[in-house]
C-alpha cells in the first residue's frame, strides 16, 4: 500500500481501489491529478494483483482479502482526520460497496465508475465447460477474455516504460464462481447518508450499465450523481475524455469534503 501527499494542504483524501486484471500503475495519470488537485492518495495492488500476482498469473485468491485490503486502506486513511472519499472502478467499485457496509470510518462520498454488478462479457461457453470438468481436478483456469481494446478507445501505454500492458483476466473456476456471488451481494447492499457519484461509459462492453442505474435508485440517500459518459468505454478515466470525467469527479470530491468539514465543525 502506498500514500501519495497532496501538493500543499490537503483537502481530503481519496482512497483508490483498482478493478480486476490491472494494478496501480495503470492509475499512474490519476494519482497525480488527485494528488495536484489537494487530496491525500491511498491505494495499493489487490491481493493476487500487480505486485502480488501469483507467477502464473491466474486469479485464485479468496474474496475476503480484498475486503481487508479495502478496510485497511480506510484505516490507514482514517489516520489523517481529514475528510476521506472512497473511488471504487470495475470490480472495485463492489469492493467499495462492501467496504462501506463493514466499514468503521465516516466517508464524506463515495465515487463509482463502471461498477460491476451484471456483467455482460463473460468466459465463452467451452470456457466454462471445461472449467466445470476441472473442478473434478481442482486444476485448470477460466480466461474471462478482456483485453485493452474492449477496455477503452486510447490505447493505454505504460508511462514509465513506454510499453503496452497487457491485460490477463484468467482465473480459476472457484475465483469466478466467488465472483458471481460477490457481485450479486453488491447489488443487493443499501448504503445510507453517504454522497454517492456513478458514473458510467455508453459503450461500455464490459458490464451492464443499466445494473448501476438500478442499484442507485435504490440506495437511502440525499445526494447522488448519475451520469453515462457519451462514446466511452469501460475505463472512463483512461478515455480520450479523461480530462473532463476527472473534473467532475474533483468537483463531487471537493463539495464532499467541505461538507464533512462543515459538518464535523457542527
Amino acid at each position: 500500500m502506498w500514500k501519495w501527499q497532496a501538493e500543499g494542504e490537503a483537502t481530503g483524501v481519496i482512497v483508490l481501489i483498482h478493478s480486476a486484471y490491472e494494478e496501480h500503475k495503470r492509475y499512474a495519470w490519476q494519482i497525480e491529478k488527485w494528488r495536484r488537485s489537494g487530496f491525500h492518495v491511498y491505494m495499493g495492488d489487490l491481493p493476487g494483483h500487480g505486485t502480488q500476482a501469483a507467477a502464473d498469473s491466474v486469479h485464485r485468491e479468496p474474496f475476503f482479502e480484498y475486503d481487508k485490503t479495502a478496510a485497511e486502506l480506510l484505516r490507514l486513511a482514517a489516520e489523517n482526520d481529514l475528510p476521506i472519499v472512497l473511488a471504487g472502478h470495475g470490480l472495485g467499485a463492489a469492493i467499495a460497496i462492501h467496504a462501506l457496509r463493514q466499514n468503521r470510518h465516516p466517508i464524506a462520498a463515495l465515487i463509482l465508475t463502471s461498477p460491476w454488478f451484471e456483467l455482460q462479457k463473460v468466459p465463452s461457453k467451452p470456457t466454462l465447460a471445461l472449467s466445470g470438468i476441472s473442478k473434478l481436478t481442482g486444476k485448470g483456469k477460466i480466461d474471462h477474455g478482456i483485453e485493452l481494446r474492449h477496455l477503452t478507445r486510447r490505447k493505454f501505454h505504460d508511462e514509465s516504460a513506454g510499453a503496452e500492458r497487457a491485460i490477463k483476466s484468467l482465473s480459476s473456476p472457484v475465483w469466478w464462481k466467488e465472483l458471481q456471488s460477490y457481485l450479486e451481494q453488491a447489488a443487493q447492499i443499501q448504503l445510507q447518508d453517504t454522497p454517492i457519484m456513478l458514473h458510467v461509459g455508453q459503450r461500455d462492453l464490459i458490464t451492464r450499465t443499466a445494473a448501476g442505474r438500478t442499484w442507485l435508485s435504490k440506495q437511502a440517500v440525499n445526494e447522488f450523481q448519475f451520469k453515462e459518459w457519451p462514446f466511452c468505454y469501460h475505463d472512463l478515466l483512461q478515455e480520450p475524455e479523461r480530462d473532463e470525467i476527472f473534473k467532475a469527479a474533483l468537483y463531487f470530491a471537493e463539495s464532499a469534503a467541505e461538507s464533512e468539514k462543515i459538518r464535523r465543525s457542527q
